[in-house]
């Protein structure tokens, strides 16, 4: 089990660079790697609007000179979808091209600020496009601008639904803005609706384009996800458990099982076909659930790990995956366990991954027994979520769980650690919309700790196998994780963005934090550029308040720490005002609103 060589950030050492870092920080986007705007003197004045109604209204699937694709496991344009109806203010929809005038295929290559896309399409404020995905798909990733056809002009906004609910808003976008990219969670939705207003004021120019989009991670043989009923509370003490589960067959399996000895799984999976557990409960004194070559379902289960009693062994991991073929972990309830750790990955059939969906999880605990029912001042490292040394896997997925560590009942390294693991350049890692909070020493009071919120190229660098990298990290709230909310210490192409970072920098009992530290760092620990496995990690657009209390309980914010970041970490927000221990109680119920308002059940049901 790979463990992190990493300690905490010498405060003194971080002191001194934090001048140079500051200098390294840019408060505008870099220009996009991209081809430049073209330059054949249209501005959008070639554009005529004569006061008439041009709009249009689909009279079929859109798909009239082409042929249907049907949907295929993995990624698939959605260019090359039918659509279920759709509408446009002026002129038809143009498919993998833009807009231009009001006939059909009129448009040019669509372009947005020079960037070039071979698939998308081509809309007119005001439009819609509905799509049927039939639960199939994951994700739905697309950028999304006005067109260089019209130069600076027009003004929109852009609009993403699912089965009627509101994924993503673009704001107000106008022609001199560079893409956005809408990268949105459709697992288990029927309906995609893509929409664009014209901003409140007139459509002129109002050519709006859907870059590259394109439906990710799809299971041409799954069904919809019903969802999820509203979450019960964890069972009472009167569960009624049988000894120890060995399983040899693949199936369903439903019960409650223990062991109360360490060194025995209160279930052990021998089986590499499917095995799904669900609706049950788990308690030991060791790993909850142990295999070889797993293809394995968790859902809708509660579990609990008990104090091994011990001298010097940890409470069990809830999952301990080795050589993993398949793993689903969703909505389940996990608490006083050691997480969910992967090491190395075996599987070999489509739509094989890793999704850990939904769960909500308490006091993930490395702390070592000292063998009569207490603890002896040392800690293992333990992660909620640990993958290691899975690499080149598609599909990926790490979202929507809660995660609440409390001080003196719990100890872990980061939260969700990624060592030595990479996901493919068509299919990212996706670690999302995740709640993160707490992150402590054995001793809450012990200055020393290094523990956080999500580490990203965590391990060796030598070359481009083993190096961490494509993983997007986004839409998360990561609340008082001590030394670090995110760190990229290695690999290439992490993007982390649009995520919530917030610190008090104080114990819930409101005593400093000793080791708190700072909200993102981006440190090539290991010298990956020696090797050249080092590059295109970005840091943007998240809102950051890493408070640091000194002695004297004055506050200052050590929101970001760039020592191997320039260009590629830009519009970073600081927080606004101070960040209290009431500022961390808002923000949980921020994130309660928020997965209830995008119809999502944490926990087991």
């Amino acid at each position: 089990m790979p463990q992190s060589q990493r300690t905490a950030f010498s405060l003194t050492a971080l002191a001194l660079t934090l001048t140079l870092a500051a200098c390294s920080q840019q408060s505008a986007a870099p220009q996009p790697q991209a081809e430049q705007p073209q330059v054949d003197g249209r501005d959008g004045s070639q554009f005529i609007y004569d006061g008439m109604d041009h709009s249009w209204v689909s009279s079929d699937n859109g798909l009239t000179d082409l042929k249907a694709q049907d949907l295929k496991a993995g990624n698939n344009p959605l260019s090359s979808e039918p659509w279920t109806a759709a509408t446009s203010g002026w002129g038809p929809v143009e498919r993998n091209m833009s807009n231009g005038e009001k006939g059909s295929n009129d448009g040019s290559k669509l372009t947005i600020q020079g960037k070039k896309y071979d698939n998308g399409f081509g809309v007119h404020a005001n439009s819609s496009m509905t799509f049927d995905l039939a639960g199939k798909c994951s994700r739905f990733i697309s950028d999304v601008g006005l067109d260089d056809e019209v130069g600076n002009r027009g003004s929109v906004v852009f609009k993403v639904y699912a089965d009627g609910i509101k994924l993503f808003d673009s704001g107000k976008m106008t022609g001199a803005d560079q893409a956005k990219t809408v990268n949105v969670d459709v697992s288990g939705r029927k309906e995609l609706k893509l929409v664009v207003t014209d901003a409140g004021d007139n459509i002129d120019y109002d050519h709006a384009d859907w870059g590259g989009a394109v439906l990710v991670d799809c299971n041409v043989s799954s069904k919809p996800t019903p969802p999820a009923p509203a979450p019960t509370p964890p069972p009472s003490n009167n569960v009624k458990y049988s000894g120890p589960l060995v399983i040899t067959k693949g199936g369903t399996y439903r019960g409650n099982w223990e062991s109360m000895d360490p060194n025995v799984p209160a279930v052990y999976v021998k089986t590499s076909e499917p095995v799904v557990i669900e609706g049950s409960n788990l308690r030991g004194r060791g790993e909850l659930i142990r295999g070889w070559f797993m293809d394995l379902t968790v859902r809708n289960s509660n579990a609990y790990g008990l104090n091994p009693n011990v001298s010097g062994k940890h409470a069990g991991r809830f999952i301990a995956a080795e050589e993993l073929r398949n793993l689903r972990v969703e909505n389940n309830y996990m608490e006083g366990t050691s997480g969910i750790y992967v090491n190395q990955f075996n599987g070999k059939g489509s739509g094989q991954t890793i999704k850990i969906l939904r769960n909500k999880v308490k006091n993930i605990d490395g702390r070592k027994s000292d063998g009569k029912g207490g603890y002896n001042g040392q800690r293992y490292y333990v992660q909620f979520a640990q993958i290691a040394k899975v690499q080149g896997v598609a599909g990926v997925e790490i979202a929507w769980n809660e995660v609440i560590n409390e001080p003196g009942k719990s100890s872990l390294e980061e939260n969700i650690n990624l060592y030595s693991t990479s996901g493919t350049s068509s299919s990212r890692i996706q670690i999302h919309d995740n709640y993160i909070q707490g992150a402590f020493a054995v001793d809450p009071l012990d200055g020393s700790y290094s523990g956080g919120g999500i580490m990203l190229g965590d391990g060796p660098v030598g070359n481009m196998t083993e190096a961490g990298g494509y993983v997007d990290v986004y839409n998360n709230q990561i609340v008082s994780t001590s030394n670090q909310g995110v760190g990229i210490a290695g690999g290439h192409d992490h993007k982390v963005f649009n995520n919530r970072i917030l610190s008090s920098g104080r114990l819930p009992t409101g005593q400093i934090n000793k080791a708190q530290n700072v909200g993102i760092y981006v440190w090539d620990i290991n010298n990956g550029q020696r090797s050249k496995t080092w590059f295109n990690n970005t840091v943007h657009d998240n809102l950051i308040g890493w408070t640091r209390v000194n002695s004297n309980n004055s506050t200052w914010f050590n929101n970001t720490w760039f020592a191997d970041c320039t260009s590629t970490c830009y519009n970073n927000t600081s927080w606004s005002g101070t960040v209290t221990l009431e500022t961390e109680k808002q923000e949980y119920q921020l994130w309660q609103s928020k997965f209830r308002a995008a119809g999502m059940s944490v926990g087991s049901n």
